[in-house]
């Protein structure tokens, strides 16, 4: 594990084991704090939507928690090849991902982002959240639609047909202490709306401090709540 320079403690990467590899974990927060562990989106939704991520866990780790995001397989540190990834790889990442964090602390919250909502039901966590949770089937229109734009197929990845198919089928599950979270200009069923742009929507990364607060000031409500379990 290292640490960043200034902030010891706050701020540091954890190696966690998925079978026979490893993969990388970040944490902003005391390490034996109350866990949650955010699930990003997949594919380009993931990159447009990380600064808003670690915002979210900035606030919420200067309000106790600890809070912490994987490198799915293929993606971000991971030494793995995408191409090389099944649908099972990352939700076993996830699984894994919780067990490294429960073994400092209770179990986590699982927080997870749009099309990251399709991985996070196998993993043991004390509750779930969901931010504008997403079909399979509408992620592979998406990037389809990107490649088109662009002149590159899928927008420049390139999963196995294998992972596409199981894309395609992918729903978000339905699961006990699950709490959903969605903007307020989307029409899907929600258990609350907060205000902020549809950052993922947007053709460069960016951010929204506005909608960093509102996700962060609902996700600490939410992870009182579920702390009993």
């Amino acid at each position: 594990m290292s640490e960043t320079a200034g902030s010891p403690g706050n701020l540091g990467f954890e190696r966690f084991q998925v079978d026979d590899r490893e993969e990388w974990l970040m944490r902003l927060g005391r390490p034996h704090a109350p866990a949650i562990l955010f699930v990003p989106p997949l594919f380009e939704e993931m990159n447009r939507t990380r600064a808003l991520i670690v915002a979210v866990m900035g606030r919420l780790a200067k309000r106790g928690l600890c809070c912490w995001l994987l490198d799915l397989g293929g993606t971000g540190e991971s030494e793995r090849d995408l191409a090389d990834v099944t649908w099972s790889d990352w939700r076993h990442d996830v699984t894994s991902a919780a067990a490294h964090i429960s073994g400092k602390a209770k179990k986590p919250l699982i927080a997870s982002l749009r099309s990251g909502a399709l991985i996070d039901d196998a993993a043991k966590a004390r509750g779930w959240w969901r931010f504008a949770p997403q079909d399979g089937s509408s992620v592979a229109r998406d990037m389809a639609r990107a490649g088109l734009a662009g002149g590159v197929e899928w927008a420049g990845y390139a999963p196995a047909d294998a992972l596409k198919a199981d894309l395609e089928a992918a729903k978000p599950s339905a699961l006990p202490r699950l709490r959903t979270v969605r903007l307020a200009s989307d029409r899907g069923e929600a258990d609350a709306k907060v205000e902020g742009p549809a950052l993922w929507r947007r053709s460069e990364p960016g951010n929204s401090a506005e909608l960093a607060e509102a996700i962060a000031a609902d996700l600490q409500r939410w992870s009182s709540e579920c702390a009993a379990f």
